[in-house]
């Protein structure tokens, strides 16, 4: 079992510094920001090896940091629709997932796995920098 142990003088600075840190909806969003950057340029880099004309892969862009009843959350994904009015995220669930005449050829997974590391010491990073200051 670990201790914990706090100088009396020193418990109103430690309260403080819990709380500051507890209160997600204060560096949340900055870290999914800084975060979403190294994904999106990953994901761009995947699809584009798989999208003919680059419209596709050219469109994927982050949305703003939301929040929900799980947390704060940010998507990124494709965005308008090419020239015949097909809109670019269906291309990307094709690619992913494959269709009964196309075999998956999967984006979004792997962009994932690659890059997790980076985006968990980013997110790390973000919330020292916001929450120690």
């Amino acid at each position: 079992m670990a201790k914990f142990s706090v100088d009396p003088k020193d418990f109103d600075i430690v309260l403080k510094e819990l709380d500051r840190s507890a209160d997600v909806d204060s560096w949340g969003p900055k870290a999914l920001e800084e975060a979403s950057v190294i994904l999106e340029q990953n994901i761009k880099r995947r699809a584009s090896t798989h999208d003919r004309t680059g419209a596709m892969s050219g469109s994927i862009k982050p949305t703003k940091p939301k929040k929900n009843r799980w947390g704060h959350f940010i998507v990124i994904r494709p965005t308008g629709k090419d020239k015949k009015g097909v809109r670019n995220m269906e291309k990307l669930v094709y690619m992913e997932y494959g269709t009964s005449k196309q075999s998956p050829t999967p984006v979004i997974t792997p962009a994932l796995n690659d890059v997790a590391d980076e985006v968990n010491a980013k997110i790390q990073e973000v919330f020292e920098r916001e929450v120690m200051k």
